[in-house]
């Protein structure tokens, strides 16, 4: 049976210039996605400031992903890092009261530097797990300081069927091959970030994830594409551009939005705006991600808002 693959993008929540949810911009921009035909993962805690929001922002944005994007493509609630295990059983509920498609349980973070241990984290999996029927999605992430020990993922992937699959985000490609080797036959293994995106193909894995996406979903569902048709060239050009859009977006800021989102609303996309205390880029570094963009000519981009020449 052929391997599923898909291109993932973790969308951005737009809130208007009073800093509320601006849900008419929301739903444009999951229509993108949508028309795209890349999975989406809505309310997560980089990309989608989840940790901004209120818990009824937060249940409205997955019931306006719901809307918008079930039944079409893979809609699933990603949520932000924990202090206790309450708060991503919560999540869990909540989730499962959206019926969004999935969601992701992120990895604990138990405060103030200190990281928990193998009996800790497999006490959260187990309970988090068991707290709903939804599939669910494991995540061993950089930003938590610590990756999910290989030993731990199998056998929580032995014991709960409901585990759909896990995003890696690190640069061990040695842990990446073995995670592939032990688990990929049985759940889906996606890398966190475009950077590792081949690597998982290459190995057996089943795609990656992002919040580039946003802004240039379609060349997100290209890489994919290109992998699939065994078309070299479109992949080569295809990766090479996302992988400059990364480097750009990681200048400033990465994962914040603090340039993505006005990097969007430059080219008239549904970007919004920022909630604080997350500040935009400046004027003068926005001018130089926007010429950069323009410079990489990536397919599908709108025109300027404003046009301006290429540097």
């Amino acid at each position: 049976m052929d391997k599923k693959l898909s291109a993932v993008v973790i969308s951005i929540t737009p809130f208007d210039e009073r800093g509320g949810l601006d849900e008419a911009a929301l739903r444009r921009q999951l229509g993108r996605l949508r028309e795209s035909g890349v999975s989406v993962y809505v309310a997560g805690s980089g990309s989608g400031e989840g940790y901004a929001l209120t818990p009824e922002e937060r249940d409205r944005v997955l019931a306006v992903a719901v809307e918008e994007l079930k039944g079409k493509v893979p809609v699933r609630a990603m949520g932000c890092e924990p202090r206790l295990i309450g708060e991503m059983v919560d999540f869990m509920r909540a989730a499962q009261r959206a019926r969004v498609d999935a969601a992701q349980i992120f990895s604990l973070d138990i405060g103030h530097g200190s990281k928990p241990t193998v009996a800790e984290m497999e006490r959260y999996y187990s309970t988090v797990i068991e707290s709903t029927s939804l599939p669910v999605y494991l995540s061993s992430h950089r930003a938590a300081g610590y990756f999910l020990p290989l030993d731990l993922v199998e056998r929580l992937v032995s014991r709960y069927r409901s585990i759909a699959g896990i995003a890696y985000s690190g640069t061990d490609i040695g842990y990446l091959a073995e995670l592939i080797a032990r688990v990929g036959d049985r759940i889906e293994v996606h890398s966190a970030g475009p950077a590792n995106a081949l690597p998982v193909l290459v190995l057996g894995g089943n795609g990656f994830m992002g919040g580039e996406g946003n802004l240039v979903p379609g060349l997100f569902a290209s890489v994919i594409s290109a992998w699939q048709a065994k078309d070299m060239e479109r992949l080569r050009e295809s990766y090479g551009k996302l992988i400059a859009l990364t480097a750009i977006s990681n200048r400033y800021g990465g994962s914040s939005m603090r340039a993505m989102k006005p990097l969007m609303n430059a080219f008239g996309l549904p970007g919004g705006t920022l909630r604080a205390p997350r500040l935009p880029v400046s004027a003068a570094e926005l001018d130089d991600v926007v010429q950069a963009v323009l410079r990489l000519q990536l397919p599908g981009l709108p025109p300027l808002s404003a046009p301006r020449p290429i540097a």
